[in-house]
């Protein structure tokens, strides 16, 4: 299963703005309900440069593929003292391609599970990790600090399956 997650450091491309995208989550929360707090979508000024990021990885490293559309879209996982329950799920309804970033990780992890096999992954700050949209996962909570995750997904023409040799 391993085989099926990928991890790349990407600090040398948001380093000029981790602590914008923090503090867009942060204040952006603020305004929700309970029910929302954990994961919500995020308006940020780099959603498109995150973007570009996510995609130029995917073409460079996994199989060919076409995108379905352009409509792109962050979502910020964010974990702390008040809110801090995590779920088993998968994107296979809004996704092909999957990514989460890690911008806070405080120490914290993410579990990921497929065809009776369970990992369970440490990715360090500043790390991109992209799997195939399938593949269940169960991010790890913070009940301190806050953990701050972005979400980004891709869309495609061919399947998961396809795209990741599986």
């Amino acid at each position: 299963m391993k085989n099926l997650i990928k991890t790349y450091n990407v600090a040398d491309k948001i380093n000029s703005i981790k602590n914008l995208l923090i503090n867009e989550c942060l204040s952006q929360r603020i305004n929700l309900d309970e029910s929302y707090a954990l994961n919500f979508k995020v308006n940020s000024k780099f959603t498109n440069y995150l973007y570009d990021i996510f995609y130029n990885i995917c073409v460079t490293d996994l199989n060919k593929f076409t995108l379905k559309d352009n409509n792109f879209k962050l979502w910020c996982y964010l974990s702390d003292k008040d809110f801090n329950k995590g779920r088993w799920h998968n994107h296979i309804e809004t996704s092909t391609i999957n990514s989460v970033l890690y911008l806070k990780t405080q120490n914290k992890g993410i579990r990921f599970r497929h065809k009776n096999k369970k990992i369970h992954m440490l990715p360090k700050e500043n790390d991109l990790l992209i799997f195939p949209s399938f593949l269940e996962h169960f991010p790890d909570v913070s009940k301190n600090k806050p953990r701050i995750t972005l979400n980004l997904e891709l869309r495609c023409n061919e399947t998961a399956e396809s795209i990741f040799n599986v």
